[in-house]
């Protein structure tokens, strides 16, 4: 049993040794400025270390004799005006953490003065500690003790924070490379720093080697379980890695902590891109029990649902998604497709007239009924509830908007444009109004080149003076759908500055491609 008991202890023993994180002292040397304080020089560096060194716990003295060798091989008479690389140098080969060397001077009444500098080789920065010293040895150690050895605990308890700021001085720099390097010199300087192991995972996520962000959140995981920001970024990393359900199930350990609806839309989100239904559905509608108006989740749900052809489940979700986002174009149409595939338009435009009439100033009613009159190209009646809409809020920027794509779709392309530009007077942002322009633009650029390819062919039949005139005319028609074509463009490239989404912006790549190829038909010279 005490042979049991001994192994027990001994294996104890060589564990401790092994996660032991005792700083290594390096004491180099003290010169003596004068003869008088040559006695108190050497035996700083005989008897005083050896005995101060003892008594702590946190610090180990590295090996004097082999501290006193190499500096004597660096040829400095002095080490106190030694260049701080050559310092380095020495404390490298000497395997230190701080790195000590000074002087001591006699002063007066039989006290010495002692100059010490203090190197961390971790941030490379050094200090410089004065004090007196006494003759009598249990005097000088102690204050050797209090003076010099409590600034090397006290300079080093700084470490951490002095480290931490030189790292984020490189990261905010993004400067990614040095950032790594001082990160990883913060976590060996202190093991338990999560915040070191949160941005060495961060750096390798912008330089995309995300397995090695994902093993640095895990480090810091094993420290601090409900660290918020490594859950979340680890989440990220997985998902660039493919890996759907490790960054879902990220984001699950979030959840367990703090419910936030942001992260339910984020998990939605994950599942859907894996065609996850259930699981995207469910989480969406977890976002929505938290916020009963939360707009990206009704939208997601409403997208998820329609693009499983769900139409029926898609209406209710897309009708609070339309009417917390009004200019959502794509909603919109999403939402008269579901009607329409469920045979609900009518019902739709009926409930909206039923509104109306009880609510003569409900703008929303009104938006909606001309949407639906849209979406039935029922244009006569579109236009006239958007004049009425119109008169009932003049100086709403998204009344201007469908009060220009009715006159737009009626082809009343002059009122269309005066209402697409009131839009704009009242937000120059808007990206809408720009398409709206673009669209009439091309709308009458095409008027024009239909009658340059009649003209085009006209001429083929007929000569002389005949000819000579209908080739003016038709060269004019050409260079008037030309410039029409080039506005159509420039009122395009308006409009995709002023959106994100990715409905809009595949209409505008479908629509610049057609254009292009127009300008290039009716380039001059191009017949």
């Amino acid at each position: 049993m005490k042979i049991k008991i001994t192994m027990l202890m001994i294996l104890l023993i060589l564990v401790s040794s092994l996660f032991a994180a005792n700083m290594k002292v390096a004491i180099l040397d003290f010169a003596k400025k004068d003869s008088d304080s040559d006695y108190v020089a050497k035996a700083m560096m005989k008897r005083d270390f050896k005995i101060i060194f003892k008594g702590e716990k946190e610090m180990d003295l590295v090996d004097l004799s082999k501290s006193q060798a190499l500096a004597k091989k660096s040829g400095y008479t002095n080490l106190f005006y030694a260049d701080i690389a050559d310092i380095t140098s020495m404390g490298t080969e000497l395997g230190a953490d701080v790195v000590v060397w000074g002087e001591v001077q006699s002063a007066k009444d039989s006290e010495f003065k002692v100059t010490a500098k203090i190197l961390s080789m971790k941030s490379n920065e050094v200090v410089q500690v004065t004090f007196n010293v006494e003759k009598s040895s249990k005097k000088r150690q102690a204050a050797i003790k209090e003076n010099l050895i409590a600034k090397i605990s006290e300079f080093s308890a700084g470490e951490v924070e002095k480290l931490f700021g030189i790292a984020m001085q490189y990261f905010n720099s993004k400067n990614y490379p040095e950032a790594l390097k001082a990160f990883t010199n913060l976590v060996e300087v202190d093991p338990e720093n999560v915040d070191g192991y949160f941005y060495l995972g961060l750096i390798k996520y912008y330089q995309k080697d995300y397995e090695a962000s994902v093993e640095y959140y895990q480090k810091g995981l094993e420290i601090d379980p409900e660290h918020v920001d490594l859950l979340n970024f680890m989440s990220k990393s997985y998902d660039k890695m493919g890996d759907v359900e490790a960054a879902a199930d990220a984001l699950g350990k979030i959840i367990e902590i703090n419910e936030d609806k942001e992260i339910w839309l984020r998990i939605g989100d994950l599942y859907a891109k894996v065609e996850y239904f259930d699981e995207a559905t469910e989480a969406y509608q977890k976002a929505i029990e938290l916020d009963e108006e939360y707009g990206e989740a009704y939208r997601q749900l409403g997208i998820l649902q329609y693009n499983q052809e769900f139409y029926e489940a898609a209406i209710e979700p897309l009708e609070k998604a339309t009417r917390l986002f009004p200019d959502a174009d794509d909603l919109q149409k999403k939402l008269a497709k579901c009607y329409k595939k469920t045979g609900k338009i009518e019902d739709a435009i009926a409930q909206y007239q039923g509104i109306i009439a009880e609510q003569k100033d409900n703008v929303r009613a009104y938006m909606n009924l001309v949407n639906a009159y849209f979406t039935t190209e029922q244009y006569k009646e579109a236009l006239e509830t958007a004049i009425k809409l119109n008169e009932i809020a003049p100086e709403d920027e998204k009344v201007k908007i469908l009060l220009a794509n009715a006159y737009n779709y009626s082809k009343m392309y002059n009122k269309a444009k005066d209402a697409a530009e009131a839009a704009l007077a009242i937000n120059d942002n808007l990206y809408q109004p720009y398409r709206i322009l673009s669209e009439i633009n091309f709308a009458l650029g095409y008027k024009k080149y239909e009658k340059f390819l009649e003209l085009e062919e006209k001429a083929k039949e007929v000569y002389g003076e005949e000819a000579d005139r209908l080739v003016m005319e038709r060269d004019e028609e050409k260079e008037k759908a030309h410039n029409y074509f080039l506005k159509a463009n420039e009122f395009l490239k308006k409009a995709k500055a002023r959106t994100k989404s990715s409905s809009e912006l595949r209409y505008i790549k479908a629509r610049k491609a057609t254009i292009d190829q127009l300008l290039k038909a009716t380039e001059k010279g191009f017949f």
